[in-house]
């Protein structure tokens, strides 16, 4: 699994964090394991973009290399790691939200570029006519996205300096968990759906299914297409 390390280095946090038994830190130290699980998801994010990005198109030099892919994903994913340090270390602050949004938003942008890299390059194959409803679809599904996390933003924002910022706060992170979650659900159905329309191209399509406690949760395998 790529950035298998990072999501290590979330785990040690976390189990850190969790031996703190003190009743005066009990409710700062249930934030802090809760944020490193969003942390922790939002990484695994990155992964399956990052294992999307390595199915292609035989012999496409022009596609959005994997070595371009997983430099600009590393760059988000150092920052979930570094907010999970910043909780860790009592320095979590509004500030930091914002930089979760972005993170998550970055996260689905590149699966987003990955996704059009993938079909502008299948608009050349004989086989384009059968992908119009992928297109149309997936543009559909990351304007919603946008949306959902543009008006999350401007939500948390409006009462960020306030104390109703405490409020949503959990609720926030969990709805930007949440809507990434979906987006590149549906990014990598796509972009495996596309290259299956093209034969020898075809790869294993990994979905993100929810855990048991009705949280998102880990990565399966699926098959079939959308």
């Amino acid at each position: 699994m790529p950035f298998r390390e990072d999501i290590q280095k979330i785990e040690e946090y976390d189990k850190a964090m969790d031996h703190c038994t003190s009743i005066f830190h009990i409710e700062a130290t249930t934030f802090s394991l809760y944020f490193c699980m969003i942390a922790s998801k939002g990484v695994k994010f990155a992964s399956a973009v990052m294992e999307s990005a390595a199915l292609r198109f035989d012999n496409k030099q022009d596609e959005v290399s994997s070595c371009t892919t997983k430099q600009t994903l590393t760059m988000y994913v150092s920052i979930f790691v570094g907010l999970v340090k910043d909780a860790y270390d009592k320095k979590f602050n509004d500030e930091s939200i914002f930089a979760l949004l972005g993170a998550f938003r970055g996260v689905a942008a590149v699966g987003h570029i990955l996704l059009q890299d993938t079909l502008a390059n299948f608009n050349y194959t004989e086989y384009s006519s059968s992908n119009c409803g992928v297109v149309l679809d997936s543009e559909r599904v990351w304007c919603e996205f946008e949306q959902k996390m543009n008006n999350l933003e401007a939500k948390f924002r409006a009462v960020s300096k306030s104390t109703k910022a405490y409020e949503i706060l959990r609720p926030t992170m969990t709805d930007a968990m949440k809507f990434t979650m979906l987006y590149i659900s549906a990014m990598v159905a796509y972009h495996e759906k596309t290259l299956g329309y093209v034969p020898g191209t075809k790869g294993r399509r990994r979905s993100i299914k929810a855990s048991g406690d009705g949280e998102p949760g880990a990565f399966g395998t699926s098959s079939g297409s959308m």
